[in-house]
Parts: structure tokens; sequence; C-alpha cells
């Protein structure tokens, strides 16, 4: 995930609406379990992540993926958050209700929580947490969609949050954003260093570009990992990697960085393989204001043009979902719309001519460096060739990607990983890369979706914004990236999908079982 987009999105200004959410109305209670297993001696699980290395330990300071895997719900903790199911779970919350059409939100704070420097959570220390976020100079990068006009505490354990305006959203951003981090107030000044939080473990060191430690916190109020410590191992190199697990210098690999590797493990029984999705979209994302793009039927004939099936088996080995739009099945208002655009070149080329590019015309496709867009290129290259499109491919560096392409625009087609969890609302982004013409509508359509007064007009509202960005089709959606974790027979307790940024470790273990409760939110028996 260290490809992921929605780190850049978010860093820029450009991102000023909410994500989509999950909301949930009513009361819920926790099911986290407190029980220990101890079937077995604890041992220092040792990760090799195919990830970069954290450039701090501070999440409401800086957005990157690699902080979130390896703090986040790890280490800090939020009111709720996510499971690897995609739920939203209470967690330093025992409860919460909403009310006033999903305005006001009540918590009720878990009784018995320290950090782990011995401090006890107080209602205190999260309405601290919260007003940091929106505060003067606030460095949180996700602070703009917090859209929150007060914190207070009520009564002697709850704190109830009043939005500035109703929204299902709110509470997936307060799960899945740093936004929603739970911090001691003392401890502030060593977050980049030292976060101290309230998670089952806590940060023992770091070794630049190296790796990072954490012990169990032997305070932690919830289950206790079957494992002494978790040291996250950073290797640039795939094959390094994929050589780190097989001498036994790591447990487990958390991403194959090439999925077609999956067959260096699949058959050896020393080996689990588990593959899961992303909220990744991988798409050749089209610059609608450039010539003949700016032509619905020729972005329509792009679509039919491309053989989505024989791309996903180039760039991921198989592994992934073709949906042919900006979802996720783990999206509440999650629909399939891969039967719009068939593999059909007839059709693309009568598209072609009807537009007026019978002849066709050049296209230049800018690549990031990372593997699955330049699996994918030699595919699009040939397949938009037969229908009279003439593509050029050059790869440049992710940080002038993210100022020519991204920031700037200046860019004809690209291939991304679009990596931000339901962020259709991108597609209502003023400015936004793709610059869509529709904008405006789009904007206005998830506006008012966002303040339904049901669930259900709420999903209606934003699968009918997913039907006319596909109709329009904005961009080439090719297939949602996988999730391909390689482990140790033994291990157990690792989430089995990546819906979130973080990698949460609250139950695994090397030998043992895990609670029901927890197979159930989606964590490996």
């Amino acid at each position: 995930m260290a490809r992921s987009l929605r780190h850049l999105a978010q860093t820029t200004a450009l991102v000023a609406s909410a994500a989509l959410m999950l909301a949930a109305c009513g009361s819920t209670s926790s099911t986290a379990p407190s029980s220990t297993n101890k079937s077995t001696p604890l041992q220092t699980l040792t990760i090799g992540s195919s990830n970069v290395f954290p450039p701090t330990l501070n999440p409401t300071a800086n957005a990157s993926q690699a902080i979130d895997e390896v703090i986040d719900y790890n280490v800090l903790q939020h009111l709720v958050q996510l499971a690897p199911n995609g739920s939203i779970v209470p967690v330093l919350a025992s409860s919460y209700t909403v009310s006033d059409a999903n305005k006001v939100y009540t918590f009720t704070i878990r009784k018995g929580v320290t950090f782990s420097n011995g401090n006890p959570l107080t209602p205190a220390d999260v309405v601290f947490s919260m007003k940091r976020v929106y505060a003067p100079g606030s460095t949180y990068p996700y602070g703009k969609i917090f859209d929150v006009s007060s914190v207070q505490q009520v009564g002697s354990d709850q704190v109830r949050v009043t939005l500035t305006n109703p929204s299902w959203n709110w509470l997936y951003d307060l799960a899945a954003y740093s936004n929603g981090v739970i911090l001691d107030p003392s401890t502030v000044s060593t977050l980049a260093t030292d976060p101290i939080g309230t998670g089952p473990f806590k940060v023992t060191g770091e070794v630049s570009n190296y790796s990072v430690s954490l012990a169990r916190n032997n305070q932690y109020w919830g289950y206790q990992p079957h494992v002494s410590g978790v040291v996250f191992r950073y290797f640039s190199n795939a094959d390094s990697l994929n050589a780190a697990l097989q001498s036994g210098e790591v447990n487990m690999i958390d991403n194959l960085s090439a999925p077609s590797d999956a067959t260096l493990f699949k058959s050896n029984p020393k080996y689990k393989v588990v593959s899961s999705l992303t909220n990744g979209k991988v798409q050749m994302t089209l610059n609608n204001t450039y010539g003949p793009l700016s032509n619905k039927l020729v972005r329509q004939a792009i679509l039919f043009a491309t053989d989505r099936k024989a791309i996903m088996n180039a760039a991921s080995g198989g592994y992934g979902l073709i949906d042919g739009t900006d979802t996720v099945p783990a999206d509440p208002y999650y629909i399939n719309l891969a039967s719009e655009y068939p593999y059909n070149v007839t059709k693309a080329k009568k598209l072609m001519a009807e537009a007026g590019y019978s002849k066709g015309f050049s296209l230049q496709l800018v690549l990031p460096p990372y593997f699955y867009a330049k699996l994918a290129a030699p595919l699009l290259v040939s397949e938009l060739g037969a229908i009279g499109i003439k593509v050029s491919v050059s790869t440049i560096d992710f940080p002038l990607w993210i100022s020519q392409v991204f920031e700037g625009g200046d860019f004809q087609a690209t291939i991304i990983d679009q990596a931000e969890g339901r962020d259709v609302s991108n597609y209502g982004t003023t400015g936004y890369y793709w610059h869509y013409a529709k904008t405006p509508e789009i904007a206005s359509e998830l506006t008012a979706a966002n303040a339904a007064p049901t669930k259900a007009q709420w999903i209606a509202g934003y699968q009918k914004v997913l039907k006319q960005i596909t109709a329009d089709a904005v961009n080439d959606w090719l297939y949602i990236a996988p999730f391909i974790t390689v482990i140790d027979k033994n291990i157990v307790g690792i989430p089995t999908s990546a819906y979130t940024e973080s990698y949460n470790l609250s139950y695994v273990g090397i030998g043992g079982t895990i609670p029901a409760s927890a197979k159930q939110l989606g964590y490996l028996s």
C-alpha cells in the first residue's frame, strides 16, 4: 500500500469533501474479548514489509500509510475502528448513539483503560484529542473532513460530538483516519518518536530505513495478542523479501510486491497464502479535458477496447476483482458495473467513428514507477492500438508524478492505484486531477445523499452517482487491487482483508487459536 494515492490526495487541498463512510445508528456494544491465548510460549513476530519505512511515527502530522500500518490500532486507538470485514466496531467507546438525523454522536467512554505509560483514559482525553483535530494550526492530514462544530464531555463518562451538517459518513472517517486517534495530552510532544497509546502494543525502537519494533503492552485492557512483540522489517527488493521468508529471517510477508510471486509459496506446506481485496482501484485515469478524451464517445470506446481480465492476469497474477467503477465490496453502496463495458473491439471502433476519430489519434500514457502500471501498460498499448489509438508510454518517478500529473494535471492518461477508501467523493471535488465535466452536479448529488433521512436513500444516492460516472466513462477502472499475505503456517489472527490502512495485530499469535468473535470480524483463525 506504499503505492496508495490516498495520502497524496489528503495532503493536498484538492480533497475538501469527506470520504464516504458507513454510519451506524443507535447503540452498539463492544465485542472485544479479554481472554488470553496461553497454549504456546510467546515469541516475537517479524513481519517482512514491502512498505516504505515510516517517515515519522506521528499519524496526526503525516498521512503516510506506512505510519498507519504500524501505529494505528496497534499503538494508538480510536473510539471506533474498522474491522477487517469492513464493519465499524466500538473500541475505546464501549457504546455510542447517533441522533438528530446523523448530526449528534454520543460516545460512552470505556472504563478501566490506561495508556501504556499507566495514565488512565478519561473523557477529557477524548475531548482534547478531538478538539486538537480542528484547532488552529492543526497538522492532521485529514482535518479538513472532520466537519465538527463542538465536542463536549457529558456527565462522568460520555463525550458528545455535534457535526456541522448531518452525515452518514462521519463515523467511518473517525474509524478510518487519524482524526480518530485518542491521545494522552501529556505525551503529544513525543508522538513522532514515541507515541503513547492504549493499544495492544507499544513502540520500543526503530532503526532508520530498516525496522520498527513493538512490544506487547501488558497493561492492555483487551485481548492480549499471543506474541511478545512485533518487528516490522522493511525490504525495498521483492526478491530479497521473498528470500527472507524462505530462510526464516522473517515469519511473514505483509503484502507481496508482485502478486504473481504467490506461486513461490502456494504449494509449500510451510506457508499459508492469504489473498484479499483492498480499497485500491487500479485504473487508467483519463484527463477528461484533453482533446479527444473530452469526448464521452471516445472514452467509452477506450473502455470497450480494454480487456480487463487479461490486464488483471498480467498485472496481478489474476488476483483482484473486476467491477468496472469506483467502489469495492466493503462499501455499503457497493455495486458491480463490470458488465457495462464488456471487451468488444467492434463496438469500440464504431464509437470511435461516431466520435469522428475513425483514424484514431495519439495518446501519451505517463506511468508512476510501479509494477502494476508497468505490467498493464503494454496490454493497453496493444488494445487501444487495435482501435487506432497510438499510445506512447513514459515512466517518471513518483514525486514528479505527484507534481506533474496529480497536482499539475499535466497529462493525458496514467495508470494508478486509486487507493482511498470510499472515495467516490473525488468525482465531486472541484479541480480533481481527471477534471470531470459534471463535477458540480456530482457534488450536489453526493451532498444531498449524505444528508438523506434513511440509509437506503443514502445508498441509492451514491449508487446513482456510480452509475453516472460509469456511463460517462470518466476513467477506465481496470480491477480492484489485491492484498496477498504469505505467513508461516502457525500464525493466526492476522487481518484477512485490507480495507484499512492499519495492519491490525490485536489478535495475532504464533500458534494457538483466536476467539470466535475475532474470526467473525475477519481475523485469520
